[in-house]
């Protein structure tokens, strides 16, 4: 594969193969912080979708990004309830 021989092209089904894992690893990575949010108590899981509210919303990331941040604070934010933004300091 071309992760081994750099120098040697990859063929069509390495490639197939090559995406099929990275996309059952980032399944795995997607599933395991779905997970984060028990282990955090209620303000740490608040500031954690604030966050990628903010993230959602940063102009320095493509649209695509953006809206999945928000999918991800959308799905988490189910899971705790309502988020009250931090206040201002």
């Amino acid at each position: 594969m071309i992760a081994n021989k750099p120098e040697e092209a990859m063929t069509f089904g390495e490639l197939l193969a090559l995406i099929g894992e990275q996309q059952r690893r980032l399944n795995v990575l997607e599933i395991a912080f779905s997970y984060l949010s028990f282990s955090l108590d209620e303000k740490a899981n608040q500031l954690l979708v604030h966050n990628l509210m903010l993230e959602s919303q940063n102009q320095n990331r493509d649209a695509i990004m953006q809206k999945y941040f928000a999918q991800l604070a959308e799905e988490l934010a189910k899971r705790i309830g309502p988020v009250i933004p931090p206040a201002a300091s």
